[in-house]
């Protein structure tokens, strides 16, 4: 092998690093599929809970709190479909499920005792509806 060619005051240019084994074959590898961990199959228990908490929050929304006495079974079969779900299967499903669940509970909870003292204190659900219907129409007449 020749001598390298040389730059003024001694110094050697760079150099491509040698390999002392052969080069690897160049073929192609199939890629390998690899899903993370807990984001495997279905987790039905968890979609229950969910359904549940979604139904249970939409009932009491749309009733104004009056059906308390369907959403509130439904929170709570929210909350034990949560609860019994596979904690390793679709874990943000589970939680999401268990936090809607806990809220729709609370919140039916809540519209509950706000409906029973209403109710206790006389207040019918027509004079409610009479009077809400009352404020519409002074703040209609008001803004026109």
């Amino acid at each position: 092998m020749a001598d390298p060619p040389r730059i003024p005051e001694g110094w050697l240019p760079p150099q491509p690093p040698q390999y002392s084994e052969p080069p690897r074959s160049l073929e192609p590898q199939a890629p390998i599929f690899v899903r993370p961990a807990g984001e495997q199959g279905t987790n039905g228990l968890a979609i229950a809970a969910l359904v549940c908490a979604i139904s249970s929050l939409g009932l009491l929304v749309l009733s104004l709190g009056l059906s308390f006495i369907f959403s509130l079974p439904l929170g709570v079969a929210g909350w034990v479909c949560a609860a019994r779900a596979p904690r390793d299967v679709r874990p943000g499903q589970r939680k999401t499920g268990l936090i809607l669940a806990i809220v729709a509970v609370a919140l039916s909870v809540v519209a509950a005792v706000v409906w029973i003292v209403l109710i206790a204190a006389g207040v019918s659900v027509t004079d409610l509806q009479q009077n809400l219907q009352d404020e519409l129409d002074r703040q209609r007449r008001a803004g026109s």
